[in-house]
């Protein structure tokens, strides 16, 4: 006959393991829903970020402001959000520096981004180049350009009058990432050219194929400032890139500026807030 308190015993030890499972488990999924509410409200901070550039960021070029929107990322709430604060900001030019769809996921319905861009044109003269995943959409993302009325430059160049009168030389190039920069197309060697001149160039990677050409100041996304930041700090976490976000000096006194973007991968961000970015220059 089985002892009676040897069966409690397992009994007992079977009830406190499961409700151990039990607990660890609910614990489990209220973390999870945790982080990602937390990610997702991230991701829905929009920030409008003025910078300050150095004076000799585009040497000859005035005063300046420059509105930089990059990788939107399939976004029709965020895109609406960006144009109105844009309406209050008065940019004098605006960059649309790439990924304005994601590659896994349909082009919804793409009024929206025609309307948003349009509206974008009323209030300043705008430029877009391609990110890498605008090219797995690539037909569709130039229709709507095009619809938009906002000039496409891949590798290609404008020379556009800035509000003091003076030439600034906006160049744009293929994405680095899908191996369709040509900067020889657009850029002259370095130390040719005496117009400032305005790279625009989603990944800042790309910056070690175009230390032999004449260029001034690049603006690029791409990096998503890591999506991840470090708390109270303008610290940001990336694995692929050694500027996720932010002003940067290269080579030859020329700058990089990296937007954080306005859309995430996945809707989530920690501590590193979508954002427009205002960049001055007096």
């Amino acid at each position: 006959m089985k002892n009676p308190h040897l069966i409690r015993r397992t009994v007992d030890h079977v009830a406190r393991n499961r409700y151990r499972y039990v607990t660890a488990a609910l614990l489990f999924l209220v973390c999870q829903w945790l982080v990602v509410s937390f990610g997702e409200w991230g991701a829905g901070r929009l920030e409008c970020n003025t910078t300050q550039l150095p004076a000799d960021a585009l040497p000859g070029a005035g005063s300046l402001r420059i509105a930089l929107i990059t990788d939107v990322h399939n976004n029709p709430g965020m895109f609406s959000e960006v144009v109105e604060k844009l309406r209050q900001q008065k940019p004098d030019l605006i960059i649309l520096g790439g990924d304005l769809v994601t590659a896994d996921e349909r082009f919804r319905r793409t009024r929206w981004a025609v309307n948003s861009m349009r509206e974008l044109t009323q209030i300043a003269p705008t430029y877009a180049i391609l990110g890498n995943h605008d090219y797995e959409k690539q037909e569709q993302v130039e229709r709507v350009l095009a619809t938009a009325g906002v000039p496409l430059l891949r590798n290609k160049s404008v020379d556009w009058t800035t509000p003091s009168g003076a030439q600034l030389r906006i160049v744009g190039l293929g994405d680095w990432n899908e191996g369709d920069e040509r900067p020889q197309d657009c850029l002259s060697p370095a130390s040719q050219d005496t117009t400032p001149v305005l790279l625009l160039s989603h990944d800042p990677e790309s910056r070690w194929q175009l230390e032999q050409y004449d260029w001034d100041l690049m603006l690029s996304g791409h990096n998503h400032g890591g999506q991840i930041g470090i708390p109270f700090t303008d610290i940001y976490i990336s694995f692929r890139s050694s500027m996720p976000a932010g002003l940067f000096s290269f080579a030859g006194g020329r700058h990089i500026f990296v937007s954080r973007g306005t859309g995430s991968i996945k809707g989530m961000r920690f501590f590193c807030p979508p954002e427009i970015n205002i960049l001055e220059l007096k």
